[in-house]
């Protein structure tokens, strides 16, 4: 994906080149920001401590859902391999990086193991529920990649 010509244009007319990856990830945030509320609010319950503790962990959920696709739209710019290997390699730094955070929070803070332990997974797999019924009801299709027809 060379951007010499397009980088000319793109300076020329002032037009922005989309980032589908980013674009999409900054969606699924503010689909998925309910659950970001939701679910310290129900640890609050709990005590302080274990609302803390769920609003950390759900935030660094969300960084590394979004430090996935900064990654992956910079893999796609240098080269379609260095893409391919970003999606499957990029996965398991995205679990290092939470896994690493959340080790650092309970280091540093005195975090609630079990709101801690419930929030990853619950944020986790909502983020990908949610995401996954926006790609079923075709919720993207103003994105450059989502207009290809050809199959």
């Amino acid at each position: 994906m060379d951007t010499g010509e397009c980088g000319k244009y793109q300076k020329r007319w002032k037009v922005k080149i989309l980032n589908v990856e980013i674009e999409i990830a900054k969606r699924m945030l503010l689909r998925s920001s309910p659950i970001y509320v939701l679910t310290p609010i129900v640890f609050l319950l709990r005590s302080q401590e274990a609302f803390f503790s769920s609003l950390f962990s759900s935030l660094i959920v969300a960084t590394g859902f979004f430090l996935g696709a900064v990654i992956m739209s910079y893999a796609a710019k240098i080269s379609l391999n260095f893409y391919y290997f970003a999606a499957l390699f990029g996965y398991v730094f995205r679990l290092i990086f939470i896994f690493g955070f959340l080790l650092l929070l309970k280091s540093v803070y005195s975090v609630d193991n079990l709101a801690m332990s419930l929030t990853v997974p619950i944020v986790f797999l909502a983020m990908l529920f949610i995401e996954m019924t926006m790609v079923i009801k075709r919720k993207d299709t103003d994105l450059d990649w989502a207009n290809d027809n050809s199959s």
